[in-house]
């Protein structure tokens, strides 16, 4: 599942894709969206019903006021005015991530 979510958001500078969970105190002050802490729990031998009944676990963090307000609405603008949807936004190449 986790490669799945790397390659989806591959080319997307402000979702970060990591393996362990992500950490509220992370992305504080931060413009990207942080997701990360993949669970599949395990399952028994019970057929296509049970499949269906799986449940896969993932965290997603980012700061409420940045990527979740002032940097989407920057984010919004910019591509409605036909610019590079990026463009005043501060994007780093990797999160910081707190030690676990």
């Amino acid at each position: 599942m986790l490669e799945v979510f790397r390659e989806f958001y591959q080319n997307e500078k402000l979702v970060h894709v990591t393996e362990s969970a992500p950490l509220v105190r992370d992305n504080a002050g931060k413009h990207y969206a942080v997701v990360g802490g993949f669970a599949v729990p395990p399952h028994s031998e019970g057929g296509l019903a049970e499949l269906a009944n799986r449940r896969a676990v993932l965290n997603v963090t980012l700061d409420n006021l940045l990527k979740g307000a002032a940097t989407q609405a920057i984010q919004n603008m910019n591509i409605a005015v036909g610019i590079d949807e990026y463009t005043g936004i501060p994007t780093p190449d990797e999160p910081t991530m707190s030690p676990n």
